[in-house]
């Protein structure tokens, strides 16, 4: 049934959440500045602001390149300090309205905001995640939801369900692109329902479960590839149905997708946000009490169970037809794709306009709804004015979003749009207001997951010995490791450099530079077992091998079985000209003025502070306060 459900607490919640996602992302991203973007780190960022040359100009810098950064020299900071400050006060603050739900209004949110796309701006190589994307997008969706002033936090506002619907469609738009790539990628692996063995090995950096889950047999590894195109493709479109039970049946299946995904992989805060994200779909009834249905509504309920079984039924027939879905005598079930290429390319070509058509349609009726509540207000006026203003919003938001959204899904549909839409894309581009989503596109990995294994020596006939590192694999026998919410970004970075040659990522040269030097702040990036971590090496190469899973009946101790590839990087030394090449190419060189007083002193004395144990562990010992935020759906 349609309802004018509430959503202040669903806003409230929503908020919150997000908060403490900002939290933990730059806590995570501040224990690696001084290796990543310190003068003597991998990327320094001392180059990637320049100053505007007048002050008289510095609104027209910033609408160009929104950053606070141009403003560390007023303050007397480097701009490594100034990223540093930025991370704790905006980890702090994020901690702060994560408990004080009625200080989430519009100007602490803007400040989360502009902090972190201040730091995406410098951050390069090592900031370029779709999560990072989707957390600047939807921290401005939280300012547009959030209240102006404390103390409405949990009052119902007229506008609510524009905002929310917003996030909505933003959920819509990164799911459903996230399920169509992977087929349109012509992989064969997504078609032939064989990516799980491979995905569970060749993730970047996988989680002690993955291995036993690549244990797991293959009808369960092809069906658990079905269950995620359907829950990707065709339940995201009950995003936008008006029935609460369908709302919940997608919500339940969207949030045990990020459950598995989270045991299985680390993916930082990737998945909490998007657990975040499914609570546009809920309304206040869903997590609070709700009362029971007075007794003349006995019918209409016996109605609508009757119309949720005919759908959920015709839905599970229509899937076990596309999937082939048969159960065998001895309970496994075989699955296939029954449809062909050609086929989906016809139902993209109906779907992502019917997408974009029930977005608006969304879109139209929460303005309804909130004029609706507007005229039925005490300040009607007021409430009305605040209802057309957030129509425009929304309809620009909206608007904005089509080109990143049906480019790459449907030139058709893209081509189809109106002008007036790309042109707002065009000019609101450098605020990351919207992004392109579509994550796991192809199954990287066939065969065994590429891996650079970087070696130092005293001498060019060796012995060689390896560098280990906090996170990915390297060590045969060691396990892989939990270490979500946290991105260790470096770690990352090398999963994606294994993927092609070192001609085409400068940083894994700048890398190589910093080991020979044996510079502190990039060794801390790796682990402190490491070799050579005390005096450098003379020499360093890089190895590339594949790495598989070991089999379950295969004995021994080691997680990993590895077989050498090919050489990725031939031996350097400091005399090689490495230095030269990448200050030839500005990636370093540049100095910084190192500010000095009293914030230098105490940014360096927690800098020392926050060494002392792993990151991983420093953010675990805040992340706890998520446990009191889920609360609400442990009953659900």
């Amino acid at each position: 049934m349609i309802s004018f459900y509430k959503i202040s607490s669903v806003r409230t919640l929503f908020l919150r959440c997000i908060s403490l996602t900002y939290a933990v992302a730059l806590y995570s991203l501040y224990t690696q500045i001084p290796g990543l973007y310190g003068d003597n780190g991998i990327l320094p960022a001392v180059g990637q602001i320049d100053q505007p040359e007048t002050k008289t100009n510095i609104l027209g810098t910033l609408w160009r390149n929104p950053s606070l950064f141009y403003f560390s020299s007023n303050i007397g900071l480097s701009i490594v300090q100034m990223m540093e400050l930025i991370c704790l006060f905006g980890t702090g603050l994020g901690l702060l309205i994560t408990c004080l739900p009625d200080l989430n209004i519009k100007f602490t949110l803007f400040i989360l905001w502009s902090f972190y796309i201040s730091i995406y701006k410098v951050g390069q190589t090592f900031m370029w995640f779709q999560w990072d994307i989707l957390l600047l997008e939807t921290g401005f969706l939280a300012i547009i939801l959030a209240p102006w002033l404390p103390g409405y936090t949990r009052i119902p506002l007229v506008q609510d369900h524009i905002s929310l619907f917003l996030v909505r469609w933003l959920l819509f738009r990164m799911m459903f692109a996230s399920g169509v790539v992977k087929l349109t990628s012509g992989c064969d692996t997504w078609w032939g329902l064989t990516a799980m063995p491979t995905h569970y090995f060749s993730q970047c950096i996988p989680t002690p479960l993955a291995w036993f889950a690549f244990q797991l047999p293959t009808w369960i590894h092809k069906l658990s590839v079905a269950s995620t195109f359907v829950i990707e493709i065709p339940l995201t479109f009950l995003f936008f149905s008006p029935s609460a039970s369908m709302r919940k049946f997608t919500f339940v299946n969207q949030i045990f997708l990020m459950i598995v995904i989270m045991l299985s992989g680390n993916y930082n805060f990737f998945n909490f946000l998007y657990i975040v994200l499914c609570l546009s779909l809920a309304d206040d009834s869903w997590i609070q009490k709700k009362k029971s249905f007075p007794k003349q509504h006995a019918l209409i309920r016996c109605f609508c169970c009757l119309c949720h079984v005919l759908f959920y039924s015709s839905l599970g027939i229509i899937i076990s037809k596309l999937f082939g879905i048969q159960l065998n005598p001895d309970f496994t079930i075989d699955s296939q794709i029954e449809f062909t290429r050609q086929s989906f390319d016809l139902f993209l070509s109906y779907s992502v306009p019917a997408g974009v058509l029930l977005g608006a349609v969304g879109l139209f009726y929460s303005i309804l709804i909130s004029l609706y509540n507007s005229l039925n207000s005490n300040k009607v006026l007021l409430n009305l004015i605040s209802v057309i203003a957030y129509a425009g919003i929304g309809i620009f938001i909206f608007g904005t979003s089509l080109p990143s959204c049906t480019g790459p899904l449907n030139l058709t549909t893209y081509d189809q749009l109106p002008k007036v839409v790309k042109s707002w894309d065009k000019a609101t581009n450098q605020f990351e207001l919207t992004g392109s989503y579509g994550l796991f596109r192809r199954m990287t990995g066939v065969g065994g997951r590429p891996e650079i294994v970087i070696e130092g020596s005293n001498s060019l006939h060796g012995p060689w010995l390896e560098y280990s590192f906090l996170y990915k694999p390297g060590n045969t026998s060691v396990p892989p490791k939990f270490c979500l919410p946290h991105q260790p970004r470096l770690d990352w970075q090398m999963w994606f450099a294994a993927l092609g040659s070192y001609k085409h990522n400068p940083w894994f040269l700048s890398l190589i530079l910093r080991l020979l030097e044996g510079r502190n702040e990039v060794l801390n990036l790796l682990d402190p077992q490491s070799s050579f971590a005390k005096i450098p090496p003379k020499f360093i190469r890089a190895q590339l091998y594949k790495y598989t899973f070991t089999e379950l009946n295969s004995g021994g101790e080691d997680w990993w079985i590895r077989h050498y590839d090919r050489e990725y990087l031939p031996p350097v030394s400091l005399e090689t000209g490495l230095e030269k090449i990448l200050s030839q190419q500005g990636i370093i060189g540049a100095k910084s003025v190192t500010g000095t007083g009293w914030i230098p002193d105490v940014l360096s004395s927690f800098r020392t502070l926050s060494t002392q144990s792993p990151p991983h562990i420093q953010i675990w010992s805040f992340s706890w306060l998520a446990i009191p935020l889920i609360k609400p759906f442990i009953s659900f």
